[in-house]
C-alpha cells in the first residue's frame, strides 16, 4: 500500500495532472534500467448507512479488482468480537495501510487493517475529546502522519497514523462535514472544513494552517449549508445543499456547486446535491429532496465549461446518494438506493447497488454491483505496480 499519499493529498491543484500525477512513475530515473513504480486502484470501498429507525447496522463493500474481473463482497468489516460497524457509519478512506471509518451514532473511529479488513483500534471521540467536542465524527482527510475527523461538536480531531491517539483538535464552525487538503507547497499547506451550521443557513469554511496552526474564517452570504470541498491552490469549490422550503413542502432549493476564487464566488454548477471532484473535473447529480428525476454535470476546472452528463447502461441509478471518480483511470462511480415496488419511492431498507462509468458516462462493467442499506461514500484503496525496463 501507498504509505504517503501526501503528494496527492497536498492539493486539488494537482488534480490538473490528477491522473498523470497518481498513474505516473514514482521513480523518474530509468537510465539503469531499474524497475519502475506506478501508483494502481487496487479497489472500491463504499460505506453503508444502513436504517437506524429500522435497526440495520451500517456495514462496508468492498469492490475487489481482479485480472479480468471485479468481486463485490458485503460486510467485510472483522471485529473480533462479532461486532457490526454500528448505526450510521459516514465516511471511509483508506491511508497507507489502513482504512478509517468514522461511526457517527457511535462517536467511534473505526481503524481497520486494509488487507484484511480486521478491526485495529476503535477510537472514541467523545472519550478523548470530551463530551461535547467529540460528538458525532463525520468527515474524514489526510495529509503527512495525521487523519483529520470533523465532528458535530465543532472541531477538527488529529489522529496520528502511527500510535493511533488523538494528539491535537481545531476549533471551527457549527457542524463541519467535508474537508479538503489545499497549498501550493509544503511551506503552504491548509486544511479547509465546511461548517453546515446543520443547514440553519449561516453555513461557513473554516481554514486551518498546518504550518503554523492558525485557524481563519471564510463567510460569504452565497454559501448557507457546506456539505463537500475541493480545493485547487487557493480557489475553493464548495458543494452546497441550498435550504428546505417550509412553505413549499420542504423541497430543498439552490443546491449548488460554487468556486470562491479571494472575493469573487460564482455558482459554476447550477443545480447539485453531490460532487466527485479528479484531474481537470468535478462531477456532479442533482437529486433535491422533492424531485423526481436525477440529473448529472460535468464541469471542467480548467476552461470553466459545464455540460451535461448522462449515465447509460447497467441498473437504473434512480435515487443517487454517492459518487466518486477514480483519480487512476477516470471512471465514475455512482451508488443508488433502489425504489420499492410496493411504495413507488426510494428505499431506506433495501440494499443498494454501484454502477461504473467512463469519463464520458457511459456504462463499462459487466454488470452493476450490489451494495449494502443506504450507500453513502466511495473511496478508494491503491497500491503500486512495478514495470520492468
Amino acid at each position: 500500500m501507498i504509505n504517503n499519499m501526501k503528494k496527492y493529498l497536498l492539493s486539488f491543484a494537482v488534480m490538473l495532472m490528477g491522473s498523470t500525477l497518481l498513474t505516473g512513475c514514482l521513480e523518474s530515473d530509468n537510465d539503469n534500467n531499474t524497475p519502475t513504480e506506478y501508483v494502481v486502484t487496487k479497489g472500491v470501498l463504499v460505506i453503508n448507512n444502513g436504517n437506524y429507525y429500522n435497526g440495520i447496522d451500517g456495514s462496508l463493500t468492498f469492490l475487489e479488482f481482479g485480472t479480468n474481473s471485479i468481486t463485490a463482497q458485503q460486510n467485510v468489516y472483522k471485529n473480533a468480537n462479532g461486532e457490526s460497524l454500528g448505526g450510521t457509519p459516514n465516511d471511509v478512506m483508506a491511508y497507507g495501510d489502513k482504512i478509517y471509518i468514522t461511526g457517527s451514532d457511535e462517536n467511534t473511529v473505526f481503524v481497520l487493517n486494509a488487507k484484511t479488513f480486521k478491526l485495529i483500534e476503535k477510537i472514541n471521540t467523545i472519550q478523548d475529546m470530551g463530551a461535547e467536542e467529540g460528538y458525532c465524527p463525520r468527515h474524514l482527510e489526510a495529509y503527512g502522519s495525521n487523519v483529520f475527523v470533523s465532528t458535530y461538536g465543532g472541531y477538527v480531531a488529529v489522529i496520528d497514523t502511527l500510535n493511533l491517539t488523538i494528539r491535537d483538535m481545531y476549533k471551527v464552525g457549527s457542524a463541519p462535514e467535508g474537508m479538503a487538503i489545499g497549498g501550493t507547497s509544503d511551506t503552504d499547506v491548509s486544511l479547509y472544513v465546511a461548517n453546515s451550521d446543520y443547514g440553519n443557513g449561516n453555513g461557513s469554511i473554516s481554514k486551518i494552517n498546518l504550518v503554523n496552526g492558525s485557524i481563519s474564517e471564510i463567510k460569504n452570504d452565497k454559501i448557507h449549508n457546506p456539505q463537500q470541498l475541493a480545493v485547487a491552490g487557493d480557489i475553493i469549490y464548495v458543494l452546497d445543499w441550498g435550504y428546505y422550503d417550509a412553505d413549499d413542502g420542504y423541497k430543498q432549493k439552490d443546491a449548488a456547486v460554487y468556486m470562491i476564487n479571494g472575493s469573487i464566488i460564482s455558482k459554476v454548477v447550477p443545480d447539485a446535491t453531490g460532487m466527485a471532484a479528479s484531474g481537470q473535473s468535478i462531477v456532479t447529480y442533482n437529486y433535491p429532496y422533492g424531485s423526481s428525476k436525477p440529473t448529472y454535470s460535468i464541469y471542467n476546472i480548467v476552461n470553466g465549461s459545464l455540460s451535461n452528463l448522462t449515465s447509460s447502461g447497467g441498473n437504473p441509478i434512480e435515487s443517487p446518494c454517492a459518487i466518486s471518480i477514480d483519480p487512476n483511470t477516470g471512471f465514475i462511480y455512482l451508488a443508488t438506493r433502489v425504489i420499492d415496488p410496493d411504495t413507488g419511492y426510494p428505499s431506506y431498507t433495501l440494499p443498494g447497488y454501484l454502477n461504473i462509468y467512463n469519463r464520458n458516462g457511459q456504462f463499462v462493467a459487466v454488470s452493476s454491483y450490489a451494495t449494502g442499506v443506504e450507500p453513502h461514500v466511495i473511496a478508494f484503496t491503491y497500491g503500486t505496480k512495478k514495470i520492468e525496463y
